[in-house]
């Protein structure tokens, strides 16, 4: 997200052509991430709570 954001401010082109795509791929894998995330965690013994 950091590549988009920067992209927006500095004004580089065809931002838009690319942004929908992106924030759609990037909110698809915010739930295996976080599934990674959870699992990575208890498998070395370091879940919060």
């Amino acid at each position: 997200m950091d590549w988009l954001a920067a992209a927006l401010r500095e004004g580089h082109g065809q931002v838009d052509e690319c942004a929908d795509r992106f924030n759609r791929s990037a909110e698809a894998k915010r739930a295996p991430d976080g599934a990674f995330q959870h699992a990575a965690q208890v498998a070395l013994g370091t879940e919060h709570p």
